[in-house]
This record gives C-alpha cells, sequence and structure tokens, in this order.
C-alpha cells in the first residue's frame, strides 16, 4: 500500500432501538462539509456521498460513492467497534463506482462505532467525515443540509426511587434521531442520550440522594445543532427513602400446612444459618422495616441458607413463596438444594423477573414445587436454599416459606409407628424411625433428660428415618422418648415410643503434645495458641465440639470435605517442616489432609486405624509446588464417616517428640493431675518455671535454681493449665496438666 499523506477518521454511533431478526432495511445519508487537511481541496460535499445501511439485526452496510462531479475513489476502510474490520480495494489506483463494506456482528450492540476512511488516488490522501450521528432505523436523505428543528419534545417523570429518577423524552425528527441533553446539580451534572424520532426514550439518572428534590432541565436537539422551539423542559423529582414498608402480611394456613423458613408471620425452622460461608461477595444482615424482621443482601451475587436438618416438602407442601424488594435488581435465581444420602443432587433453578414496573415495590412470587419436581429434583430432602442475583446489587427478602395450597382437612393420623436404636457410640445413639402416613411425610418428636431436651426431625412415609442424637455423655444410660405426627399435627395411636440406650465408655484425650511451643504453629489444640482460624463447612459435614476428659476436640461427621481457613490472611510456613493432626476415627478407614494457597497440595489416602488415636506428620516437603509462604488454608478432604480430630499443627521439629536436647533433659511433671503440689524434674538445671491458662495468661513464675522445684498449685482455680519449663542450657518444654 502506497504512503497516506492525508488521515481522517470517521466516527459514527449507530444507535439501535432494538433489534428485530429481519428488521426493515434503513440507510441515512448525509453529504458532510469541511475538509479537514488542506482547504485548498475544496468542500468534501462536492466529492463524496456516503450511505449507511441497516440491512438486518446484524448487519451494516457502509457505501461511499463520488457524487456528480466529484473525484474518483479507489478505496475505503471500515473499523467496527466489536466487529471485524473490512477493507475494500488496493489504494493504489483501482476506482470503482462505489466501494461497500459490510460490517457482521455476532449480536448487533446497542451502539455501534465506525472508523471510516477512503482514498481518491489523484491525491494520494483518505477524507475524513466527523460529528456524525446515525441511528439504526433512520431514512436516507436528500443530501441537503439539515435546518429543520425537532418538534413535540416532551419529557416527564417516570419510576423515581430512592437513588435515581427515570425520566420519560419524546420528539420527532426529521433525521429520524433526536438528542437529548439533562442536566442537574450545582455542577451541574450533564446526561446525554440519543433516541429514535418519535418514540419514548427511557433514561435512569441514577447515582442520587435519598430523600433529595432535583430539578432536570432537558434540551433536545438533532444531529444538525437544530434545537426544538420548546427547550428546556423542566422535570422535578423527588427521590424516595428506600424500603420503608413491610411485605405482605401472609395468609392463614391450617396447622401444619406451612413450613416458614423466614417470616414472622409462623414460627419458623429454629437453627437455620441464613449467612453460610460459602465465599460468596454478599453481605448478609437481618434488618427491622416497621415491626418486621427482613433479610437484606447487598453487593448480592448468591447467598446461602442451611437448615439443621433435611427435611421432606414435596409431599405434602406443593408451593414455596418468596417476597422481595428492590430497586434494580432485574433476575434473581432461587435454587432447593436436596440431599441424596452421599451428596447434593444436581442443582435446578427457578428465575425470579423484575421489570422496572417491580423496582421500588414488594414482589410476591409462589413457585409450584412442580418447576423443581419436572426438571429431576426429587424434593425429599432438602436441607440448603441459594439465591443468585447478577451481581452487586441490593435485595431484600421476606416471608419465605413452603405450604399446602390444598384446603382439605387432613384428621388421618400416621400408622405402623416404630423406633428402635441404631448404632451407639460415647456421644451419639442412632434412632431408627419409620411410620406411614397419607400425607407423604411423617415429623418425630424426641425428648430425653431431666429438663426435657426436644428434638424434631422429618421423614418420608413407609420410609425408615437414621436420626443420631448428639452432644451425650460416655458410659450413661439414655431413655428417648419418640412421638410421631403428621403436619396436621394428627398423632400415632402408638406414641410415644420409649428407646433405651447406654452409650460406650468414653474416647480418651488426644496425646499431650511434646513439642515446644516456639518451633509450633498452631491452628487447633488445647496445648498451644491457635492462630485466628475459620472452620469452614466446604460440604456436607456435621461438627460438633466433645470434652475428652477434660481436653477440646472437634467431631466430625462428613461425606465430603472441609477446611480452616487463617481469618487474618495466608500465612508464612517456611520455617516450619511438618504438618500435624491426631485423628480418632469411629467408622473413618482414610482420608486426604494438605494445605491450600495457589492450588491444593495434598497427602492422599492416609489409612486410619478405627477406635484409637492415629498420629499422623505429614513432611511438607512431599506437598510438591506448594508455595510455603503463603498458606490460605489447611484441609481435608475424602472423608467418609465419623471422626475425632484434635492438635492439628505446624512444627518444625523432624518427630512428634522432644528433639535430642529435650530428651537428655528428662523432664517430669508429677502429679497430674495435682491438688497441690506440683513437682517438676529435669537431669539438667531448671532455670525458670511459667504456669499458663488456656488463653495464654501467665498465673505463676517461679525462678529456679537446681534440678527440681515443687510449685505450690493449692490457690489455683481448677481446670487446663500449661506449664512451660526454660533450662539453664537455653531449651524449653511446654506440658500440659490438669488442676483439681
Amino acid at each position: 500500500m502506497k504512503k497516506i499523506t492525508f488521515l481522517f477518521f470517521l466516527m459514527v454511533a449507530i444507535a439501535t432501538s432494538g433489534t428485530v431478526a429481519n428488521a426493515q432495511a434503513s440507510a441515512y445519508c448525509q453529504t458532510p462539509s469541511g475538509h479537514l487537511n488542506d482547504a485548498n481541496f475544496g468542500d468534501v460535499s462536492s466529492h463524496i456521498l456516503l450511505t449507511i445501511t441497516n440491512i438486518d439485526a446484524n448487519n451494516i452496510s457502509v457505501k461511499v460513492e463520488p457524487r456528480e462531479g466529484g473525484k474518483a475513489i479507489d478505496f475505503l476502510e471500515v473499523n467496527a467497534s466489536g466487529a471485524a474490520a473490512v477493507t475494500v480495494g488496493t489504494d493504489e489506483g483501482s476506482i470503482l463506482p462505489e466501494y461497500n463494506a459490510t460490517i457482521n456482528y455476532a449480536t448487533a450492540p446497542e451502539n455501534v462505532t465506525l472508523q471510516i476512511l477512503w482514498s481518491n488516488p489523484e491525491w494520494g490522501g483518505r477524507w475524513m467525515i466527523d460529528g456524525l450521528t446515525v441511528p439504526f432505523l433512520a431514512t436516507c436523505g436528500s443530501g441537503e443540509a439539515d435546518e429543520e428543528a425537532p418538534t413535540a419534545f416532551t419529557a416527564t417523570k417516570g419510576n423515581v426511587l430512592s437513588t435515581s429518577v427515570e425520566l420519560l423524552l419524546n420528539a420527532t425528527d426529521n433525521s429520524g434521531s433526536v438528542q437529548y441533553s439533562i442536566s442537574y446539580g450545582a455542577g451541574p451534572t450533564v446526561v446525554n442520550a440519543t433516541g429514535t424520532s418519535a418514540t419514548q426514550k427511557s433514561i435512569i439518572v441514577s447515582g442520587l440522594a435519598p430523600l433529595t428534590e432535583y430539578t432536570f432541565s432537558v434540551e433536545a436537539k438533532d444531529a444538525a445543532g437544530n434545537a426544538a422551539a420548546n427547550n428546556p423542559q423542566i422535570v422535578t423529582a423527588t427521590t424516595t427513602a428506600g424500603l420503608t414498608t413491610s411485605a405482605p402480611t401472609p395468609p392463614t394456613y391450617q396447622s401444619g400446612k406451612v413450613i416458614s423458613i423466614f417470616s414472622d408471620a409462623f414460627t419458623s425452622l429454629t437453627g437455620t444459618n441464613f449467612n453460610p460461608g460459602w465465599g460468596q461477595a454478599t453481605v448478609q444482615s437481618i434488618i427491622q422495616v416497621g415491626v418486621d424482621n427482613v433479610l437484606k443482601y447487598s453487593n448480592f451475587n448468591y447467598q446461602g441458607t442451611e437448615f439443621t436438618h433435611v427435611f421432606p416438602i414435596a409431599t405434602g407442601m406443593d408451593f414455596l413463596h418468596i417476597d422481595v424488594w428492590t430497586e434494580t435488581e432485574t433476575k434473581v435465581d432461587v435454587f432447593p438444594i436436596c440431599w441424596n444420602g452421599t451428596g447434593n443432587e444436581p442443582e435446578k433453578f427457578k428465575s425470579l423477573n423484575f421489570g422496572s414496573a417491580d423496582h421500588g415495590v414488594w414482589k410476591s412470587f409462589d413457585i409450584p414445587l412442580t418447576d423443581f419436581t419436572s426438571q429431576g429434583l426429587t424434593m425429599t430432602d432438602v436441607y440448603q436454599l441459594k439465591l443468585v442475583g447478577t451481581g452487586g446489587k441490593t435485595v431484600y427478602f421476606d416471608n419465605i416459606y413452603l405450604y399446602d395450597s390444598s384446603t382439605d382437612v387432613d384428621s388421618e393420623a400416621p400408622t405402623g409407628f416404630t423406633a428402635t436404636k441404631g448404632n451407639v457410640t460415647a456421644f451419639d445413639v442412632e434412632l431408627l424411625l419409620n411410620a406411614t402416613d397419607n400425607s407423604g411425610s411423617v415429623v418425630y418428636e424426641i425428648s430425653y433428660g431431666s429438663d426435657p431436651t426436644v428434638l424434631s426431625t422429618s421423614g418420608l412415609s413407609g420410609v425408615e428415618k437414621s436420626y443420631t442424637v448428639t452432644g451425650l455423655n460416655g458410659s450413661t444410660e439414655y431413655s428417648f422418648s419418640i412421638t410421631a405426627k403428621d403436619a396436621t399435627g394428627n398423632t400415632a395411636t402408638n406414641s410415644p415410643i420409649v428407646v433405651t440406650a447406654t452409650t460406650l465408655a468414653s474416647i480418651p484425650a488426644a496425646p499431650t503434645p511434646l513439642v515446644s511451643a516456639e518451633k509450633v504453629v498452631s491452628v487447633y489444640s488445647d496445648t498451644y495458641t491457635n492462630l485466628p482460624a475459620e472452620l469452614q463447612n466446604w460440604y456436607a459435614n456435621t461438627f460438633s465440639t466433645v470434652s475428652l476428659n477434660g481436653n477440646a476436640a472437634l467431631k466430625n461427621t462428613s461425606a465430603c470435605c472441609f477446611g480452616y481457613n487463617f481469618n487474618g490472611g495466608a500465612i508464612n510456613i517456611t520455617g516450619m517442616t511438618k504438618l500435624h493432626v491426631d485423628i480418632y476415627p469411629e467408622t473413618l478407614a482414610s482420608m486426604t489432609m494438605g494445605i491450600t494457597g495457589g492450588g491444593e497440595f495434598k497427602k492422599s489416602n492416609i489409612a486410619l486405624t478405627a477406635n484409637q488415636w492415629n498420629s499422623i506428620d505429614i513432611t511438607l516437603s512431599e506437598l510438591t509446588g506448594a508455595n510455603l509462604a503463603s498458606v490460605a488454608q489447611v484441609g481435608f478432604w475424602d472423608l467418609n464417616g465419623t471422626f475425632y480430630l484434635d492438635n492439628l499443627y505446624f512444627f518444625n521439629d523432624t518427630s512428634t517428640g522432644l528433639n535430642d536436647t529435650e530428651k537428655g533433659n528428662k523432664i517430669s511433671l508429677y502429679p497430674n493431675p495435682v491438688k497441690d503440689m506440683l513437682t517438676i524434674a529435669a537431669q539438667s538445671d531448671i532455670k525458670e518455671v511459667v504456669v499458663r491458662n488456656l488463653v495464654g495468661q501467665t498465673v505463676m513464675n517461679v525462678s529456679v535454681n537446681g534440678f527440681e522445684k515443687s510449685v505450690d498449685m493449692s490457690s489455683v482455680a481448677a481446670g487446663n493449665y500449661f506449664v512451660t519449663v526454660k533450662m539453664a542450657n537455653g531449651q524449653v518444654s511446654t506440658q500440659k496438666f490438669v488442676k483439681q
């Protein structure tokens, strides 16, 4: 291509007002004035004619041709935003009557910007036309200068919200389009937009302050700058306060015909977690509007809700009700998440859509459960509800409940009710429950103890339900009184059934770690001061904290995975050599363990011996590729069973016991538990003895100059303590003891 000496750019904004397949073709013709290279070349309008044509919903044609008596053209190049550039001609002297370029869009955007260049072989340059705005549905004009101003200009107020005002604008112009300019405020702030002639244009002015009066000055012009005679139009609007009204009051239902998740109108499920840590960007809170509690999701991308137990709702209930209030959200997807016994069923959802008329008002949705079951979701064991937004909006929810829409009164009680004992451990008793009911589901109420403790669960009619009562004491006889009811409250005639069970002997505490505290970065242990870390239920875990002979341990029944996330961000463990944990499995046969940070780095297939403490050390160098300077989490994967966990920490020894020097010191601590005098002895000089409680506070500090020291503990409160022994040779050892 020969050197081009005159470069010009044509910026053409094509405003589309809806794209419809096979739209009627339309074109815009203009002969622009002004030559920006050299005035000696004269008026561009005397040389070329430019035609832009809307071929269909996805294609635009650009044509450049000489006007009568105009200079010849040998080249056309069109660069389009969102589409591939098109070049026609060689720019080497070939001359055609006209040059056409077709611009193809996979999906035509609302606004199209074109950069158009063409050349004349005599001048060796490219010409430019600028300041040309072309509407998508314009018609081809005469090519004469446009002196006709827009007419019938109107500007009115549309939907007004707490942070935005809608302006409805309309005007008619021979060019086919109208330019609107809106100014408001002290600055002022100016908003520009393009509309189609004789077609109402909705413009949302956002970023406003609540409860504030605004005055908008609106002007209408065409592309040639001709102004409407009744400019400017003044529109005033006062923004609203936002959400100030309660959601509609739900109707009254017969007993047993509603399961409430979140509503002040009903007794809702207890123990529901409305903000599980799923890594969401959403900020969840519960606010009060009038006398009603409302769920508020700010910066809403997605949010989960977890129930304390799974419950069948496909039988008996036939609708899910949700009330939603938003000013800007356009869609919320609703996902009931069901458990099939080993994991989640495939996720199915229903979309709730919002138009402008739905913004700023409560909108009620009644979703038939068949919308989910027709997609293959069984809806028999729902244990979570997930809501997904488009991102970044604020949305409010209230009155989330399931209900039975029928008016029939159920007077038939469950039959065939049985309750027996299942698996028994030191802290748990499994109850096997079954009954048949015409409604399709059964509610079981379990009570035990002198207070008593009352629990509730539900199951499918005619299907055995396994329910485990947790948090019990070892070597203790329990008596469980169990009643079977249907959702209406009809009670099985043989209720209650009493099941007795004696828990097994208590599990011993995990071995006390002997690694010196200064060599440890602890995640979970009574022996050390732990880093702030959050226990995360990645998937399918049931956690509880139990006391094993005065020592706290984590109990978990899992079918997948969990982790500890460091609250302060990723940690540096480059000074550590191993990762330690103590595991006492009841039914867990093996597991995978490791760290995360820039990926997952694991040791898999760690075999476990049942009913005893397994002390596991993973050499960190085995975790190939891990960045020990940035560890975000400790993780456990491939879990399927019940187990206890204690003493999770990183350390920098090569074994779980004392190092060689510490072994040579042979530090003794007795009696343990201690009532009065605690004796600390070693085979080398002791310099200092420090006693601390479990939160790290110093209870006693004693200077020593010898191999043995007896410390009076009679004034120390009963509980668990650490004693740190500092040796004259610089060695330090920390051990745990119990004060009676």
